[in-house]
């Protein structure tokens, strides 16, 4: 239906006190399509309503309307969610054959030959004994893996026995690390003893790993080292 505003008799009476003429005195100059899927035509000529144009209603689409913008809107979607997928599929691939492999190089590496370094001391008052360990572990994997190191200290013979456990964090590959926050005090009366008659401890440290991996401890690496005893000399050089 077309609304020409000048068919009611009022309307038509406005035009002609305008001295315009009807529609077909109109120049219709150019279309457009609004919001509201309406055509507009353009007019020119003296017959014009307020806004000087002619509204026609459309039942179709309107050109270039909102269809168009759906369609695209869902391709759009549809390539992301296929991204998305291929992306998780690969990254599952990817995180399968890194812990494949770190299993298989944990199994393979000797982790007690990646122990540098252990020493311990009696410091100068004789109440305390204070060590370092230095540790140069390989990667596991094809990722950066850390582990979670817990080292137990003894000191065999003592009664009651004095010991400790101290932790830290330590980077696959990351090379040589030396630890020094060991510290026994608190020395039993048995230790004491030796260190007033000058006889050498034998200071026990047993080195407890677990692999830690996107910050989950993975309980089926965690293993013992092993246990190694290192020797202080407590006698004064003369």
């Amino acid at each position: 239906m077309v609304k020409t505003y000048n068919t009611s008799k009022s309307n038509t009476k406005s035009a002609a006190d305008k001295g315009g003429g009807g529609p077909d005195d109109m120049d219709i100059s150019g279309t457009k399509t609004d919001v509201g899927g309406h055509l507009i035509i353009e007019a020119t000529g003296t017959n014009q309503d307020v806004g000087g144009h002619l509204i026609v209603e459309s039942t179709g689409k309107a050109p270039g309307g909102g269809g168009g913008g759906t369609t695209g809107l869902k391709s759009t979607l549809g390539l992301m969610k296929s991204a998305f997928t291929l992306t998780t599929i690969i990254v599952l691939i990817a995180a399968g054959a890194d812990v494949y492999k770190m299993y298989d190089d944990h199994v393979t590496i000797n982790l007690e030959d990646h122990i540098t370094d252990a020493d311990f001391w009696l410091t100068p008052d004789k109440n305390s004994i204070v060590g370092d360990i230095g540790f140069d572990i390989p990667k596991m994997g094809y990722f950066e893996k850390s582990i979670d190191t817990q080292i137990h200290l003894k000191i065999q013979e003592s009664d009651p026995t004095t010991d400790d456990d101290f932790y830290f964090e330590y980077t696959l590959g990351s090379g040589e690390m030396i630890y020094d926050k060991f510290e026994l005090n608190n020395l039993d009366p048995v230790t004491k003893d030796k260190i007033d008659k000058g006889e050498p401890l034998h200071i026990e440290y047993t080195v407890t790993i677990t692999i830690v991996y996107l910050g989950v401890e993975l309980a089926p690496t965690t293993s013992e080292v092993g246990t190694k005893v290192t020797t202080i000399q407590t006698a004064s050089e003369s």
